[in-house]
């Protein structure tokens, strides 16, 4: 149980009224748990850090977490507040895999090569060729439950993510079917972070 911190990341009414009994059920159970959110008076004033931006980026889930490892020196579960889990029975899952990150499933339809085709895609294709990163099937990683361990490279997954994240917020920027109201960016962060982990030889597997 000390090994670990939970991330959660609570933005918008919505979102905070959906992980507020998540984040106290985990209080409850004794975990530590530290949290992004917009609304702070909803939650311990000892485990938030406050949200500034206007616009949600959904990559700032991913560098929280990596920011909670630095931070603490601790392994990171992030999970998203639409899904309920066992948190014993995860954590003992997580603790029968030893590599640097985990992640339960993938998107519906499978990884990257059944979605190049789709239109809002064809910007990272194109960057892709131009930075000469090789176009590969990488796993679509779901962002709904994501485990970081303390011994991964957070730096440099920092680092390499916030190079290619314009490219995917440009993506939301061009993508009515996908971004609608309330507007935010940067989606699809899970296939960045694919990107990142594959290309720098970081293990990662599902757990799932």
């Amino acid at each position: 149980m000390d090994d670990f911190i939970f991330s959660l990341v609570a933005v918008g009414k919505f979102y905070v009224q959906e992980i507020e009994s998540i984040y106290y059920s985990l209080k409850t159970k004794n975990y530590q748990v530290r949290i992004l959110t917009d609304t702070p008076e909803v939650f311990d004033k000892n485990d938030v850090t406050l949200y500034h931006k206007s616009n949600f980026n959904y990559f700032d889930k991913i560098y929280f977490s990596l920011d909670l490892i630095q931070r603490y020196q601790k392994s990171v579960i992030y999970f998203d507040g639409s899904h309920h889990v066992d948190f014993e029975k995860l954590i003992n899952r997580i603790a029968e895999k030893n590599v640097h990150f985990m992640y339960q499933e993938n998107w519906p339809n499978g990884s990257f090569f059944h979605y190049k085709d789709d239109k809002c895609f064809r910007f990272l294709l194109e960057y892709l060729d131009y930075r000469k990163i090789p176009i590969l099937d990488y796993q679509t990683i779901s962002e709904k439950i994501m485990v970081f361990n303390k011994e991964i490279n957070h730096e440099l997954v920092k680092s390499e993510l916030e190079k290619i994240q314009p490219v995917f917020d440009f993506i939301s920027l061009m993508n009515d079917m996908t971004y609608t109201k309330p507007f935010v960016i940067g989606g699809a962060e899970g296939l960045a972070l694919s990107i990142i982990l594959e290309n720098n030889q970081i293990p990662h597997s599902k757990f799932g």
